[in-house]
């Protein structure tokens, strides 16, 4: 694969799905300011108050949880991840996307599928053991697993093949001085 003209990244939610993707965005910017970077949120997210004002474009999809137990939810799940990954994929389209980036979250998923679909690269940046559960479904889709701590990779047989890479940092928080 070359170089990236577009990417996509999914990640939504909670500040720890959005704040990871937003340092990794303000690192791809820096290392290619031409690359065109476009986020994934869910439409009631935090995301839709953070990543507009640090002037990444937001597209919102519908995002929905993943049931834990046997219930009405469960039977309404595969027509919503269809909706879902089919509006992850308009927006991979439009932006001709070279790769999906997901650090978690609902809105993660629908990404990963629609990136699946397309025979796409996609990257999966996980800080949590055990992964969460968008993650883990992700996984099925890639070996491309990348880790924020040294002992993720032995404490969960699912990031047993991972990359420790860090967990991407606000430049505010990584160049903090903490005298």
């Amino acid at each position: 694969m070359g170089p990236l003209r577009s990417v996509v990244l999914a990640g939504g939610g909670t500040g720890g799905h959005v704040y990871p993707l937003l340092a990794f965005a303000d690192c791809l910017r820096r290392h290619d300011p031409g690359v065109r970077i476009t986020c994934l949120g869910t439409p009631r997210g935090m995301e839709n108050d953070l990543i507009p004002p640090q002037g990444y474009d937001l597209r919102p999809i519908p995002a929905y949880q993943l049931p834990r137990s046997i219930n009405m939810n469960l039977v309404r799940t595969p027509g919503r991840m269809w909706t879902a990954a089919r509006a992850a994929g308009k927006v991979i389209d439009e932006v001709q996307a070279d790769a999906v980036i997901g650090f978690g979250g609902y809105v993660s998923v629908p990404a990963y599928l629609a990136a699946w679909r397309r025979e796409m690269p996609i990257v999966i940046h996980e800080v949590n053991v055990p992964p969460g559960v968008a993650n883990r479904l992700g996984m099925k889709f890639t070996k491309n697993i990348a880790v924020g701590f040294p002992h993720q990779p032995q404490q969960a047989e699912s990031l047993r093949d991972a990359r420790v890479v860090g967990v991407p940092l606000r430049r505010s928080i990584a160049g903090l001085d903490r005298a």
